[in-house]
């Protein structure tokens, strides 16, 4: 695999504490991210609204969608990885050990364009 500059879009999944701020949860895994020692990342994380209501445990899912970049050449994989472990650090750190983040690169077909328009919105058509 070569390694390029292009961008990655990531699905991130985070189990936190019920009573969590899902926009304080965006800002630590922006934080998280952006910050990650090992490869100098940029990250935009958005939220996806969620359906779900009731807490399991009291704990509750959120989703968010980031897209990855990097200054520096970089494959997919070592993309993904860092923000992986950047942002389970950065949630366990600050939820406790129960917190969890799994992080995985967007699929393709419906899930990529649901995942684009999470991000930039919904394309609508100008009026003339």
């Amino acid at each position: 695999m070569t390694a390029n500059t292009d961008p990655v879009m990531a699905v991130i999944r985070l189990e936190v504490p019920d009573d969590a701020d899902p926009h304080v949860l965006e800002a630590v895994l922006t934080r998280a991210i952006c910050g990650a020692a090992k490869l100098p990342l940029t990250a935009e994380v958005t939220l996806v609204p969620s359906w779900r209501r009731k807490a399991r445990c009291g704990m509750r899912r959120h989703a968010f969608v980031a897209l990855l970049g990097s200054s520096a050449a970089a494959d997919a994989g070592d993309l993904i990885r860092t923000a992986k472990k950047a942002s389970r650090a950065a949630v366990r750190e600050r939820f406790g050990s129960t917190a969890s983040a799994k992080v995985r690169p967007v699929r393709t077909g419906p899930e990529l364009l649901a995942s684009w328009c999470s991000v930039r919105g919904t394309p609508h058509r100008m009026q003339q």
